[in-house]
């Protein structure tokens, strides 16, 4: 297959130009001629050398030469047979990773990689079945790339063909038990190696210059498939021990070699941060140790630390396409970056639909605006747990809640007391009885039994007698702010409401009405709902930010009789109050409807002429105060002066009260109605 002394041995063929043994040579100091300076060695590998057996071709350049005449040397070197190359096949190149397009040569390369294709041959995917004990056929084969071609994950061509080999083998259809006993592997090109993940994107394996996807069929006792990060990884290795069970050392191994570590698209493997303690085994919600009998053909969860599943999912984002959308961001995600399990928490019931970004940057607002151990869920009311905040939290959050956590764990220990030092976070546990201690942090001496810095110069004894009085007013202190507030039902935390509502809000989360403790909820709709005690005022009589009633708070009055042409609200309004009318929207027309017109109904009311000696709004003459202007300042200023006579004014085009009444009638109707249609 490769000639001799040929370096590839492992699956990985591709090796940096500076790594190659043939680069590794001495130079000489003896002088060259100028005509062999211009010339340089190149060696082609035949991507397909599996199939087509061409070896390795070592071929001197110059530097004037372009690839058709780099193809016209091969097709010299391999001239007939079945390793022949025809004059009217296509010879493609490719470096680093990549086509050359073009017939430019890459400077200072002295590894190329080609591929023939022959007339007819447009360099799709081709499928090569390798079972035993049964057949797939050609059009079957075929069917298979197409798919490929289409973009089917490795899941669904493994469902595919298990569908096609029972059609197919009807008498040999109990030998196809599970789509995950296909395996299916990538074949030359520069990276040989079987493609676990079910929702890996077959067709990105033309990433590594692959172009043969072999398929072949495992016995049914003789896989394991690995769940992690909403993915499902299938191993058909020999990971079974002597007994016939599951080797929990060799499925790790195999996790950390063959996926965690090989999905980069470069090549390069990276094991150096990977190691197999970090890989934690769980299987039907217990943890996997090498005593545990599992066998083949088990469903088995992993976790990971979240720095190695950080890299991983980037490193493996190429493979995965999406196919989940984030109802927060509305973006487009792939499956490992959604909740694991499709749960934010394990006591969620519900699919989440919020991407694990999203999830973090709502963990993150609500540590300010919530205390740390009433974190909830997004989508529910359930609390998260330090393994979920862990999981979706970014580092300084996470950093910021576990020391949060760390110092209410700590506190609830009764011989554990922090240091009184403002500029130190230091504590520890004393044992009992012992009265000054010294802090390890600051090296500052403490009182335990007073809680205080040590008072210097007295005992303890001495010391509560000269602070006798003071202790006495903090006990007064704290029962009257016990007599003046309530705890709140959540947390139990002492509550002051010196103002507004009864509807309160603990810095905790929890709501609840501040008369009768009740908690509040949201209903179906979205509305403020709370079911008060009947000793509470609120029970038959809700206040008005409850139900649909927080739409327009202000407008919660009920209608009196005829409050639809209602006379606007006056001053002398008591009499009228006491008669049952609330007007919502108080208007003062300048002149008001005479009593004796009738009211106006529906429709339009034709504007009534007025005169010019009935305008109200006239120039007042320069007279005496008596007679003039009482509001002008220079009224009666010259008394000797003749008065001014009025100037005419044209005729008033104001709207006329009675329509401005009407038309504010039905402005306050039609709110009235929208209220209660809401």
């Amino acid at each position: 297959m490769f000639s001799q002394g040929w370096p590839f041995a492992s699956t990985n063929r591709y090796i940096e130009p500076s790594q190659h043994p043939r680069d590794r040579r001495t130079h000489h100091s003896t002088r060259r001629d100028p005509s062999q300076e211009r010339r340089r060695k190149i060696e082609l590998i035949d991507l397909d050398d599996i199939f087509t057996e061409r070896n390795t071709v070592r071929i001197v350049v110059k530097e004037s030469w372009q690839l058709h005449q780099i193809a016209t040397s091969l097709r010299r070197r391999f001239p007939e047979g079945a390793q022949e190359i025809p004059e009217d096949a296509e010879v493609q190149f490719f470096f680093n990773f990549k086509r050359l397009h073009g017939d430019d040569v890459p400077n200072d390369t002295r590894l190329l990689f080609y591929r023939v294709l022959r007339k007819g041959d447009d360099g799709s995917f081709r499928v090569i079945w390798r079972g035993a004990n049964i057949k797939l056929r050609k059009p079957e084969r075929e069917t298979v790339a197409r798919e490929i071609a289409a973009g089917k994950s490795i899941g669904s061509i493994r469902e595919t063909v298990a569908n096609l080999l029972r059609d197919t083998n009807k008498s040999k259809e109990d030998l196809v038990q599970n789509s995950n006993q296909i395996v299916v592997e990538t074949e030359g090109g520069l990276k040989q190696r079987s493609l676990e993940g079910n929702s890996w994107e077959t067709r990105k394996a033309a990433a590594w210059l692959c172009r043969y996807i072999i398929v072949t069929i495992k016995p049914a006792d003789k896989y394991f498939v690995l769940q992690g990060f909403n993915e499902q990884y299938v191993c058909h290795e020999a990971c079974i021990n002597q007994r016939g069970y599951a080797d929990t050392t060799k499925l790790k191994n195999w996790l950390k070699n063959d996926v965690l570590a090989a999905v980069y698209s470069d090549n390069k493997p990276r094991r150096r941060h990977i190691s197999i303690e970090d890989i934690r085994l769980t299987y039907r919600g217990r943890t996997v140790t090498k005593n545990n009998h599992i066998r083949p053909g088990a469903i088995i969860d992993f976790d990971v630390p979240r720095s190695i599943e950080d890299k991983f999912i980037r490193g493996e984002s190429w493979l995965v396409p999406p196919t989940e959308t984030c109802m927060v961001c509305s973006d487009e995600k792939r499956v490992s970056e959604m909740p694991n399990r499709k749960r934010i928490t394990a006591a969620c019931e519900h699919d989440a639909t919020t991407c694990k970004e999203c999830v973090g940057l709502w963990i993150a607002s609500s540590m300010e605006r919530t205390a740390w151990d009433r974190l909830k869920c997004p989508e529910c009311p359930q609390l998260l747990k330090y393994e979920d905040v862990q999981a979706f939290a970014s580092r300084e959050i996470f950093d910021r809640y576990d020391m949060l956590a760390t110092k209410a764990l700590l506190s609830s220990i009764p011989e554990f007391m922090w240091c009184l030092n403002p500029g130190c976070e230091s504590g520890q546990i004393h044992p009992a009885g012992c009265s000054k201690v010294r802090c390890q942090g600051c090296k500052r001496n403490l009182c335990i039994r007073h809680g205080v810095p040590w008072h210097k110069g007295e005992t303890c004894e001495e010391y509560e007698k000269r602070t006798r009085r003071q202790r006495k007013n903090d006990e007064a202190s704290e029962k009257h702010i016990k007599e003046m507030s309530k705890p709140c039902p959540g947390c139990n935390r002492n509550i002051h409401k010196y103002t507004g509502c009864d509807h309160v809000t603990c810095i905790c989360g929890h709501e609840w009405c501040w008369l009768c403790l009740e908690p509040y909820y949201k209903d179906e709709r979205d509305f403020l709902q709370c079911q008060h005690t009947r000793e509470c005022q609120y029970h038959d009589n809700p206040p008005n930010y409850e139900g649909g009633r927080a739409f327009m708070p202000f407008m919660n009055a009920q209608r009196a009789p005829n409050a639809r042409f209602a006379p606007p609200f006056q001053r002398a309004g008591p009499q009228r109050r006491e008669q049952g009318q609330n007007i919502l929207f108080p208007i003062r027309p300048r002149n008001r409807m005479p009593e004796d017109q009738p009211v106006p109904g529906p429709g339009p009311v034709p504007a009534p002429r007025i005169e010019d000696d009935e305008v109200p709004n006239r120039v007042w003459a320069r007279r005496g105060a008596v007679d003039g202007n009482p509001f002008d300042p220079a009224a009666g200023a010259n008394p000797g002066r003749p008065p001014l006579q009025p100037r005419a004014r044209p005729p008033n085009r104001r709207m006329d009260p009675r329509v401005f009444e009407f038309m504010n009638d039905a402005m306050r109707t039609h709110l009235l109605d929208m209220m209660e249609r809401r």
